[in-house]
């Protein structure tokens, strides 16, 4: 028997170096890298404090867009911002845009503006200061062009018009007002020049 014990020792210690090697390999091992799932709608990368500025062929500053929070979704490529103030800087009247939230398609030609949106543009020699109030609105910003199709209030001065929808085209100049449409229109007085 003695003899046998000793047969079967190696054999034994073999095995158990086999076990001891096969438990080292698997808790060493790294998992592997999880691939981003693009069925998925979850951010890829966020960024806090954001200030982008875009400049014209001259170097002069056309917008600056400043928001609080930036989130970027891979799946679709599009962009959430959080509390987004755009101002545009490139027209004889400076014009600012802002909302609680906006979301940018991938290509960036269209922007959704949602919750408290509001349009002011700054009071010129002739023209009262303009302000836009809705809780929705898309933007094509290179076509300059807007579209709300829920109730807006406009003011120009003394004058407020609500709608029910609204479009403008600021190339044409035009804004088109839709639904039931009502207003209280004052003549306008020239304000002074600086």
């Amino acid at each position: 028997m003695n003899s046998r014990g000793h047969s079967l020792f190696p054999i034994i210690v073999l095995l158990l170096l086999a076990g001891v090697s096969v438990w080292l390999d698997r808790v060493t091992q790294q998992e592997e890298t999880v691939k981003t799932d693009k069925t998925r709608h979850e951010p890829d990368f966020t960024a806090d404090k954001l200030t982008l500025r875009r400049f014209d062929l001259t170097g002069k500053t056309q917008y600056i867009l400043v928001a609080d929070r930036m989130i970027h979704y891979g799946d679709d490529e599009s962009t959430e911002l959080v509390r987004p103030r755009l101002d545009y800087l490139n027209r004889p009247e400076p014009v600012r845009m802002e909302s609680d939230f906006a979301t940018v398609s991938k290509d960036g030609d269209t922007v959704v503006l949602n919750d408290n949106v509001y349009l002011r543009r700054a009071a010129q020699p002739g023209k009262p200061e303009s302000t836009l109030r809705t809780e929705r609105m898309t933007v094509w910003p290179d076509d300059e062009k807007m579209r709300s199709d829920t109730p807006v209030t406009l003011t120009q001065g003394k004058t407020v018009v609500t709608a029910e929808r609204m479009e403008s085209d600021n190339i044409v100049g035009s804004i088109r007002l839709q639904g039931q449409v009502r207003g209280t229109l004052y003549r306008n007085t020239p304000t002074p020049k600086p």
